[in-house]
């Protein structure tokens, strides 16, 4: 796959930083950052497979915590619903879509990567979940009344094409929970704080432009959700 730039890639970039031999420019104009160049689609999924022990052995750790943070999003996405089909992209070991079985929708997950899938299977066998990427996955015509997208976003090589697929996954009433970390967790005024995660992570919205870029992927309204931090939460709407 060929990187496509995109709406926030307008204007004059300029160096950010350079860590680890790794390059970030920023987008003077949007305030948009990325890794320059951006590693291949299959550069992306050896990445994750190479990272799939760590993940899950980080998951273990804070178990209990994620399940009762997975299960409060899970009511406020249920929250804004009209129906119960309810998709989680990149579901990691499964909190999500456990929490939302149990809350009684219709849930499913899929995961790039097939360690974490498989652990999902052996911690909730009553749920469904599929070893595949969002950029391969096609669903047989199926939609959702809801899809969940955390942290994932940022790690993908070509962010529009990955924010379309899941608007063409949606049903027309349908609504995205997406949640990313922000620039301003790494980079304030230029200045760099902390290490900005290259070659896994590979861009930074802001609370600004990641609203522009969700319309232009072709949702009607994108509101930010209250998160604590500096994370950024938004509600996308078909």
């Amino acid at each position: 796959m060929t990187y496509q730039p995109h709406i926030l890639e307008r204007g004059a970039s300029t160096e950010l930083t350079t860590q680890d031999g790794h390059k970030w420019i920023v987008f003077e104009e949007t305030g948009y950052a990325r890794i320059d160049p951006v590693p291949s689609f299959e550069d992306t999924v050896t990445m994750q497979l190479d990272a799939g022990d760590g993940y899950v052995e980080g998951y273990r750790k804070k178990f209990d915590s994620k399940m009762r943070r997975s299960k409060k999003r899970a009511k406020y996405l249920r929250s804004k619903m009209k129906g119960s089909k309810v998709l989680d992209v990149g579901s990691n070991v499964g909190c999500f879509v456990a929490t939302s079985h149990a809350l009684g929708l219709d849930a499913q997950g899929i995961e790039i990567n097939p360690v974490l899938v498989t652990e999902a299977k052996r911690l909730f066998p009553e749920c469904k979940f599929s070893d595949i990427a969002l950029e391969d996955y096609q669903a047989s015509g199926e939609v959702f009344d809801g899809i969940y997208c955390s942290e994932v976003i940022e790690h993908v090589p070509d962010p529009f094409g990955f924010a379309v697929k899941l608007f063409n996954l949606l049903d027309k009433n349908g609504v995205l929970f997406l949640t990313t970390p922000s620039l301003d967790e790494y980079a304030t005024a230029g200045d760099v704080h902390r290490h900005m995660g290259a070659p896994d992570h590979k861009l930074y919205f802001n609370k600004a432009n990641i609203i522009e870029f969700m319309l232009d992927a072709g949702f009607s309204k994108v509101k930010h959700r209250f998160a604590l931090g500096k994370g950024l939460q938004v509600i996308c709407y078909k």
